[in-house]
C-alpha cells in the first residue's frame, strides 16, 4: 500500500476503535478512477470494472487489462465458482479462464450484447441480465428470453437466487421479477413496492428479500408479502428525501449494506447500513472518496468495497451500533426512555429531525437559538432515532407507561 494510501487510512478512521477507511485511485493502480462495477473472488482478490478496462487488487499489488476486452467500458464483472472470470459490456462478455479470453456475443446465442448483470446458480448456470433480456448458459450452449416469453420490457438490471434456486431479478420499468424456470411472475407498485423502478436485490438464508429501488427498499418475507419499506435510510437535502438505491448487499452477520445515490440539482450519495434496527450513515467525504456510488461488493472478512466515480473505499471493521459519523458528535439526551419530553444536555444548534424505525420522519424541530428540548407526547410508544444537523445521531424510546 502506497504511503498516501497509509495516511487516508490514519485520516479517515472514524474514533471508533479499528474503524478504517481507505480510498484506492489511479495513482494507486487502479485503471481508471470511474469504477462501475466489483466482484470477489476465491483468493479475496478485489476485481474491478471501470470506464478504461478491468483492474485485479489482490491485496498487495495492482493488475490490469485494457487490451483483452472486447470493450473497455465495463458494465458487470462476476466470478464463477470454476474461478473464471466473466466481464460484461455494451458490446458483449469476455471470459478469462486458465489464462485463456473468449468472447460470447449476440453472434453466440447471447440475447443482447449489451450486459447489465451476471451471476451463477446453485448449479453452475451463468445468467446474465441484459438491457433487452435474459440469457442462461449451461456450459455449451446459449439460450434467452425476452418479450415473446413473458419478460417484460426494459431488460433485467439485476440478477440473483432464492434459497429455491429460481430468478429474481430487478426491472427499471415494472418492478421485481420472479423466474421458477418456466413463467414470470411481477411484483410492483400495486404488490406493494415502494416503486416499480428496481436496480438491485439481496435475499438471506430465510428468503427475506431486499429490493432496492429509485425510491428506498422494499422488504419482502419468504412469502412475498410486504414486510416493511425503508426509504430515508440516508437524510438527503430537499427535494430529495427518497433514496434512489444503486446497490444492496449482505454481510454474515445479517447487517444489510446500500449504496446510495441521487443526481438532481445537487450530487448528493453515500452507503447506509442496517443492523436489525438503525440505520448508519457512510457520506462524509472523509470516509467515502466521492459521493457518486455505483456499486458494492463484501469480502470474507466482511470489508465493504464501494465503487464510486472517483475510485475505491475500503471500509474496514466498522461498528454499527451508533451512525459511525456522529460517533465524534455531542448529542446527550435524557430521560431515555422518555414519557413525553427529552432534555438535551447541551443546546443543539440548528435543528432535530425525529424517524421511525423504518425512517420515516416524525417529528421536526429547529430555532436559531439552539434547542434545549423536545416534547414527544404526541408519538406512540416505541423506538426512534434523533438526527440533528451536524449528523449527530441518538437512539430514543418513548414509552408513556
Amino acid at each position: 500500500m502506497k504511503f498516501s494510501n497509509l495516511l487516508l487510512a490514519l485520516i479517515c478512521s472514524i474514533p471508533v476503535f479499528g474503524q478504517q477507511f481507505t480510498h484506492y485511485t489511479e495513482t494507486d493502480g487502479l485503471v481508471n478512477n470511474s469504477v462501475n462495477c466489483i466482484a470477489i473472488d476465491a483468493n479475496q482478490s478485489v476485481w474491478l470494472g471501470t470506464n478504461k478496462g478491468i483492474s485485479k487488487f489482490d491485496g498487495f499489488e495492482w493488475t490490469s487489462d485494457t487490451t483483452n476486452l472486447i470493450n473497455n467500458n465495463v458494465t458487470a464483472v462476476f466470478t464463477s465458482s470454476t474461478g473464471d472470470l466473466w466481464v460484461g459490456t455494451d458490446e458483449g462478455i469476455c471470459v478469462l479462464s486458465e489464462s485463456i479470453w473468449s468472447t460470447h456475443t449476440e453472434e453466440d446465442g447471447l440475447g443482447d450484447n449489451r450486459v447489465s448483470s451476471i451471476n451463477e446458480d446453485a448449479n453452475g448456470v451463468i445468467w446474465v441480465g441484459e438491457k433487452d433480456g435474459l440469457s442462461r448458459f449451461d456450459g455449451s450452449t446459449w439460450s434467452s428470453y425476452s418479450m415473446s416469453d413473458g419478460l417484460p420490457f426494459g431488460g433485467v438490471k439485476y440478477v440473483t437466487f432464492d434459497s429455491n434456486n429460481e430468478l429474481w431479478l430487478a426491472n427499471n420499468l415494472f418492478g421485481l421479477i420472479h423466474f421458477n424456470g418456466n413463467s414470470f411472475t411481477i411484483y410492483d407498485t400495486e404488490a406493494g413496492l415502494v416503486s416499480n423502478k428496481v436496480t438491485s436485490i439481496a435475499i438471506d438464508q430465510d428468503d427475506t428479500k431486499w429490493i432496492g429501488t429509485s425510491q428506498g427498499i422494499s422488504v419482502l418475507d419468504a412469502n412475498n408479502q410486504v414486510l416493511a419499506q425503508h426509504t430515508m435510510m440516508l437524510l438527503l437535502p430537499e427535494p430529495d428525501t427518497l433514496n434512489p438505491v444503486v446497490d444492496i448487499k449482505m454481510d454474515s452477520q445479517g447487517n444489510v449494506w446500500t449504496g446510495i445515490y441521487v443526481d438532481y440539482l445537487v450530487t448528493v450519495g453515500g452507503v447506509a447500513a442496517w443492523n436489525g434496527s438503525l440505520w448508519s450513515e457512510f457520506s462524509n467525504e472523509e470516509v467515502l472518496v466521492g459521493p457518486v456510488v455505483r456499486a458494492l461488493a463484501i469480502d470474507g472478512n466482511d470489508n465493504v468495497w464501494v465503487a464510486t466515480s472517483s475510485g475505491l473505499t475500503k471500509m474496514s471493521g466498522v461498528s454499527l451500533s451508533v451512525s459511525p459519523i456522529s460517533a465524534s458528535s455531542n448529542l446527550e439526551l435524557y430521560p431515555n426512555p422518555t414519557r413525553n419530553v427529552i432534555n438535551f444536555k447541551e443546546h443543539v444548534k440548528g435543528s432535530i429531525s425525529i424517524f421511525s424505525p423504518l425512517g420515516h420522519l416524525v417529528l421536526k424541530q429547529a430555532t436559531e437559538k439552539g434547542l434545549n428540548q423536545i416534547y414527544v407526547e404526541d408519538l406512540s410508544d416505541g423506538i426512534y432515532f434523533l438526527k440533528s444537523d451536524n449528523g449527530a445521531t441518538q437512539k430514543l424510546i418513548i414509552k408513556h407507561d
